[in-house]
């Protein structure tokens, strides 16, 4: 049973919260009540899971050596000896194979792009975690296009195409957390943050503090150009997502308050602690579900 844990473990399954990106696309298209098209969101949504947790087994196998060293990541399956790498990398291998035959099961009827953004993303991840990761910003750019393929293959599952606004919004949010988690490796680990990771080397506080508002600030901006784009308000009937944008805009606030008053930065396990973050997107999720489905006070 502890090995099952282990295994557990190591495929960060905690982390397949990221993989609502993969879900967005049915609640902004207005689908998410169709249980044709939600069944098919579903299985996108976990065909990416089994795939990022393939990509964080490999991942891990690349850090191993340096995770070692690291307060948090030494207690990790691989870097603490509990699983070999060869183990892990059979591991890695078979739910890269579960996520791409999950990703070619929903492409079989609904075209082939969740597969192509399914391939696309564990080759993306393929290069940050043997070249991109050492690259400083490249390695932020690797994280954020993972997001956004994952919003593309969201929208293939139900047939339909993403908007540009969404897009945009996804990559610099994506941006904005990537380079908020890189910001907190350099403060948790500080002199010894280049020996952990080489493109740490390059970055500088001060930059990514700029770096980091300016990309926050994008992400509120290109969300609430999307909630005011006229064919957003056509296809919807209702120009009410506006009132959705300070959900938006505290959710970014509180994570750069958290970012910066301690020593916690990891878009997941800051996503999940807090209580503020927690309730903020439940109620943004509530309050654009009102907004998309019931319109003028009836059922859309």
């Amino acid at each position: 049973m502890n090995r099952i844990v282990v295994y557990i473990s190591l495929a960060r399954l905690k982390h397949w919260i990221k993989n609502i990106f993969v879900l967005a696309p049915a609640v902004f298209s207005g689908r998410i009540l169709d249980s044709h098209h939600i069944t098919a969101a579903l299985m996108a949504a976990l065909a990416f899971g089994l795939a990022s947790s393939a990509t964080y087994v490999f991942n891990d196998i690349c850090d191993a050596e340096r995770d070692r060293s690291h307060p948090r990541k030494a207690n990790r399956p691989i870097a603490s000896g509990d699983v070999s790498k060869v183990s892990a990398g059979v591991y890695s291998a078979v739910l890269a194979l579960a996520g791409s035959m999950t990703a070619f099961y929903v492409s079989v009827t609904h075209g082939w792009g969740v597969l192509i953004a399914v391939l696309a993303y564990l080759l993306v991840n393929l290069f940050y975690s043997l070249v991109g990761k050492e690259m400083a910003i490249v390695d932020a750019f690797c994280i954020a296009v993972g997001f956004v393929l994952r919003v593309i293959g969201g929208a293939y599952a139900l047939s339909i195409s993403p908007t540009g606004w969404i897009i945009v919004t996804t990559f610099f949010l994506s941006l904005f957390l990537g380079f908020g988690k890189r910001r907190n490796e350099m403060v948790m680990l500080e002199e010894e943050c280049g020996a952990h990771r080489e493109s740490l080397r390059h970055y500088h506080i001060t930059i990514l503090d700029q770096i980091i508002v300016s990309t926050g600030t994008i992400a509120i901006m290109s969300y609430a150009l999307y909630t005011l784009d006229q064919t957003v308000v056509t296809k919807f009937g209702t120009d009410k997502l506006v009132y959705t944008i300070p959900f938006v805009a505290y959710g970014i606030f509180r994570y750069m308050h958290l970012l910066l008053r301690s020593k916690e930065g990891d878009p997941t396990e800051v996503v999940t602690r807090d209580k503020g973050l927690i309730i903020n997107g439940l109620l943004w999720i509530g309050t654009v579900a009102a907004i998309i489905y019931f319109s003028g006070g009836s059922f859309r």
